[in-house]
């Protein structure tokens, strides 16, 4: 564990709490090795998530751009009525 909350300004027993959290989403599963539990990322589960969010991701892309699209036709817009009251 302590491995795990080395590299982040994290305590040991947060980096247990978020590896509960993962264990019960079934995203790891943890094992025994004596004093250790090893942790083991379960790939089917995090592919199912990736997919679900890569279609949140694909939509949202295509509302910002969207978005995009309208904010630069409103700018043309307000600067062609600006060239207009002169």
């Amino acid at each position: 564990m302590r491995e795990l909350a080395e590299p982040f300004a994290i305590s040991q027993p947060a980096i247990s709490k978020h590896l509960k959290v993962l264990e019960r989403a079934g995203l790891i599963s943890r094992g025994r090795d004596a004093q250790r539990r090893p942790s083991r990322l379960e790939v089917e589960p995090l592919a199912r998530a990736t997919e679900w969010l890569e279609r949140y991701r694909q939509l949202w892309e295509g509302n910002f751009e969207r978005l995009d699209a309208l904010l630069d036709e409103m700018k043309v817009d307000k600067q062609s009525e600006k060239g207009d009251h002169r």
